[in-house]
Parts: C-alpha cells; sequence; structure tokens
C-alpha cells in the first residue's frame, strides 16, 4: 500500500543517513555538503533532519558549521527540530567531559545564537548525563528521543 511504501522509503533514507555516521570524520566537508541540505528541508521527515542533524554533528564540525546550525533555528519551523537542535547543543555547551571541552565552547559560543526552544517531553530532545571525578576519569550517557506531535511516547530514543 501506499503509506507503507512511503514509510519504507523514509525508514530507508533514515538509515541510509545514519550509515554516514562511518564515514563522518574521515569525510567530514562531504558528508555535511549531503547532509545539510536534508537537514534544512521542511519537506523532510522530522526524523530524517534529526538524523542529519546528529551525523553532521557525529563529523566534529568547526565553530563556524556550529554556528550556521544555530541560526538556522531562528527560522525552524518545526517545533521538533528545533527543539532537538537546541537541546543537543546546550548539552554540548554544558559538557564537562575532557574529550568534549573544543565543542564544548563552540557551542557555548553558537547557543547565543540558538532560538531557545523550552518544550515538554512529547518534543524530540537530547540530553547528556555525566559524572566527572578527575580531569582524566568521567563518564557520559547521551539520550536522544525523537518524538511526534500524534503521541506522547517517543517515535525513536537512543542512549
Amino acid at each position: 500500500s501506499g503509506k507503507d511504501s512511503a514509510t519504507t522509503s523514509t525508514e530507508i533514507r533514515i538509515q541510509a543517513i545514519y550509515a554516514l555516521r562511518r564515514v563522518a570524520i574521515k569525510l567530514p566537508h562531504k558528508v555535511r555538503n549531503c547532509l545539510y541540505p536534508v537537514f534544512k528541508n521542511p519537506e523532510r521527515s522530522v526524523e530524517e533532519r534529526i538524523a542529519a542533524f546528529i551525523v553532521m554533528m557525529d563529523s566534529e564540525p568547526q565553530a563556524s558549521f556550529l554556528e550556521l546550525l544555530a541560526q538556522s533555528t531562528q527560522r525552524e519551523t518545526s517545533n521538533q527540530v528545533g527543539g532537538f537542535v537546541y537541546t543537543h547543543m546546550k548539552s554540548l555547551a554544558e559538557s564537562k567531559m575532557p574529550r568534549d571541552e573544543r565543542i564544548s565552547k563552540a557551542c557555548q559560543k553558537a547557543l547565543r545564537l540558538c532560538k531557545p526552544f523550552h518544550l515538554g517531553i512529547q518534543y524530540s530532545q537530547s540530553s547528556k548525563f555525566q559524572a566527572v571525578k578527575e580531569a582524566s576519569l568521567g563518564a557520559s550517557v547521551d539520550i536522544q528521543t525523537v518524538s511526534d506531535k500524534r503521541s506522547v511516547l517517543p517515535r525513536a530514543a537512543t542512549a
């Protein structure tokens, strides 16, 4: 049926986006050039757009690209996408993990350009829980939920 094939093709596109995680560090510019149009396109599903954002963030973007992503929230029409971008950058900005030091500082700066999204649990979001004992010892758990306005339960969750 038509709806099943549309759902299937969306799921395939999402898996294809996540497959780019494997090369995001080695080919960051190519991955970002491929995924930025997906992220910016409001005709794409929320899940595709958030997947594109996650993989672009995996490519260890420079401050200028983070600022571009933050500025995009000013014109964002989807609370799901905007809320996810805002909470993801906010959790990175607040990170105390030594490995996150560079991106944390860049996100702190980029957040000034980001439209704040203070939405409830029914919206997509990203959270980071950390325990840092010393400068070189710590643990971190990232929890990301992709939600749908039709349900209070998330469509997808990763930890």
